[in-house]
């Protein structure tokens, strides 16, 4: 089971399905103790399990259980996400804590007559973290905290969007590229423990990657900014980012979630592919995690003085010391800027959340 953030076209046809049951079947609206609003809905189940089977209930019986998980959300605590196994729309309450309430499921083992358990009770079981045995009620693997991963998440999208709209503070398409399948990785891997790279190049491939053209000119580019030392250049940059890194004040929310992919990579440069791509994904994801950026830029401004002679030379330069035209690859004739900033513009539209919002998976 997984946990994600619903769209907020969910969350308002929810709140308007919680508001009509609520004005159905209580008198007074639902303004009253949550505990006191969950027993007014128990007398709505035992009039449901009474009046045919859950099948031919089922708008009722989502609207009930929404009504009770909103009595949850207003105890406090918890909150609205979508739970399932496959990433479809399936309005859940989920505590901080990572236990969840797949409350449709639930419902509809009480109106089936298969959970014992009635509305009161699992309230006052699910509010006091008692451990309760109930259809749909589960423990998430939830770390860090679910405010935590959505805070991340929404970091992460707009930086996605900031990426694919300053195309030209990239040296290349296939670094801009590269830059924004990296930081779609690490957000994959925050929702889905386990996830890999060939899983996020995958998705990709499937929105039409790789985007970045102009094979001849990137090709041209790297032959004056390494010449045949491409080792030479991969190592200057894993050493140059690593003792960045290392000395790095980091934001602990962000450190927690990307330390893994960004050590991988300077443990395996090549998974970023060249060593200018290299230089890009680990100088956009570092600076991601940076508590202060000036003192980020700052430190990496040394550390390419130190390596090449200049504070605004790449690390993947190799040539002699100091300014030189190698390390200004602006200045090349690419064209397919665009077709990048489109492809990456197609990924986060695919990506759960991030804008896309399917017409046939809402809450009833």
């Amino acid at each position: 089971m997984r946990a994600s953030p619903l769209s907020e076209k969910h969350l308002t046809e929810l709140g308007q399905a919680v508001d009509r049951a609520l004005a159905q079947w209580l008198t007074e609206g639902g303004g009253g103790e949550p505990v006191e609003v969950v027993r007014a809905l128990e007398r709505v189940l035992l009039f449901l399990k009474q009046n045919g089977d859950a099948s031919a209930q089922a708008r009722q019986v989502s609207s009930l259980a929404f009504a009770f998980g909103q009595q949850l959300v207003r105890r406090g605590g918890w909150t609205w996400h979508s739970v399932s196994e496959d990433g479809s729309v399936n309005p859940s309450v989920v505590h901080e804590d990572g236990r969840a309430c797949l409350v449709v499921d639930t419902v509809t083992s009480m109106v089936t007559k298969t959970c014992a358990l009635g509305l009161v009770e699992l309230f006052r079981g699910l509010a006091d973290a008692a451990q309760l045995e109930a259809p749909g009620v589960v423990r998430l693997t939830v770390t860090p905290p679910l405010d935590t991963l959505d805070r991340f998440e929404r970091d992460v999208l707009a930086r996605l969007h900031h990426v694919r709209k300053s195309l030209r503070m990239w040296g290349s398409p296939e670094e801009l590229e590269a830059v924004a399948e990296h930081f779609t990785h690490v957000l994959l891997t925050s929702r889905t423990p386990g996830w890999t790279f060939e899983e996020t190049h995958a998705l990709w491939v499937k929105h039409g990657a790789p985007f970045a053209g102009d094979a001849d000119e990137h090709a041209a580019m790297r032959s004056r900014l390494w010449t045949e030392h491409v080792e030479t250049a991969r190592t200057q940059v894993t050493h140059g980012y690593a003792s960045v890194w290392a000395a790095l004040d980091r934001d602990p929310e962000r450190e927690a979630l990307l330390t893994p992919w960004i050590e991988q990579l300077l443990d395996a440069p090549k998974l970023a592919g060249t060593p200018d791509r290299l230089n890009a994904v680990l100088f956009a994801l570092i600076g991601f995690v940076a508590k202060d950026p000036q003192a980020y830029v700052t430190h990496l401004g040394l550390t390419r003085e130190h390596t090449g002679g200049h504070a605004l030379r790449p690390l993947h330069v190799v040539g002699a010391p100091g300014p030189s035209e190698a390390a200004l690859p602006y200045t090349r004739k690419f064209t397919t800027w665009d077709a990048v900033s489109n492809g990456i513009a197609r990924v986060i539209e695919a990506l759960p959340s991030a804008g896309a919002e399917p017409e046939d998976d809402e809450p009833s």
